[in-house]
């Protein structure tokens, strides 16, 4: 942690690995339930959006810390964790959503939808600071990050559930390059948001005694990006094991029919050899 009114570019740049790292999981679990549907695939669709919802809420905590303000900052319990558990729900009905039917009718509202999620999510980061004498938004600074995170989520999702199963477009590398976009959307607009909320004017955290930064910022650089880390492990090692189910089945079947032609031309291996002996 940097010291009080010094910046911290190496925080920012954590920051950045981390809405990457967290964008990357996200939309490997948005694949896996653009496939098979979020009616099967609950298990995926809750680990999807506890991905994204924690990136963005872990990287404005640690830019918030990047930012090298005058003044102790903390954070009201309730208020940032309760901002983290409700984006987690939100983001679970809206990746439900776009998931739910392969329309655009469906997709439009639902990357509008995550895109206040997000800028929501940024904003109360902020709010639980309670910083004084106040914030000040300011709408315009706003409306731009609701844009950059449209952008971000509309163009990354239209790569990962445009592209069929196995095609040219269903690649990692084009899954990596929609992750990077909306990574720096996320980042583009966060510091938007930090700018409209005027917090380098102001002069105390209402919040210090209850939650200091140093025991939030541990949450969020090493819990969070350990839990993404572990997330995509998972993803990545359970489509390894469903690609080698798939290539065992058809030489399952070319064995099981071999086995059959070969009884069926063994001496007394079919019915008709052992006809006689029945009578």
């Amino acid at each position: 942690m940097p010291s009080v009114g010094d910046t911290s570019v190496l925080l920012w740049v954590a920051s950045a690995c981390i809405a990457l790292l967290g964008a990357r999981t996200f939309l490997e679990y948005l694949r896996r339930t653009s496939h098979e549907g979020p009616l099967r695939m609950w298990r995926e669709l809750s680990l999807g959006a506890a991905a994204i919802a924690a990136a963005l809420w872990s990287a404005m905590v640690i830019d918030v810390g990047a930012q090298g303000l005058t003044f102790a900052v903390g954070y009201h319990p309730a208020k940032v964790f309760g901002a983290l558990l409700l984006g987690v729900a939100a983001a679970t009905g809206v990746m439900a959503l776009a998931t739910w039917r392969p329309r655009w009718i469906f997709r439009l509202p639902a990357v509008l939808v995550m895109a206040l999620v997000a800028l929501a999510l940024q904003v109360a980061v902020i709010w639980s600071i309670g910083a004084e004498p106040g914030l000040t938004w300011r709408g315009d600074s706003l409306v731009f990050a609701l844009l950059l995170h449209m952008l971000g989520f509309g163009f990354a999702g239209q790569m990962v559930l445009g592209a069929r199963r196995g095609s040219r477009a269903d690649r990692p590398s084009r899954r990596l390059l929609a992750a990077l976009v909306l990574c720096a959307c996320a980042v583009a607009a966060q510091e938007l948001v930090l700018t409209s909320g005027g917090l380098d004017r102001q002069v105390v955290s209402a919040h210090a005694h209850f939650l200091p930064e140093v025991a939030i910022t541990l949450v969020a650089g090493a819990a969070v990006p350990v839990l993404l880390v572990l997330l995509l492990v998972d993803q990545r090692t359970q489509q390894h094991s469903r690609a080698s189910r798939r290539a065992r089945r058809p030489r399952l079947r070319a064995d099981g029919s071999a086995e059959s032609v070969f009884a069926e031309n063994a001496p007394g291996g079919g019915a008709d050899s052992q006809s006689p002996r029945a009578h």
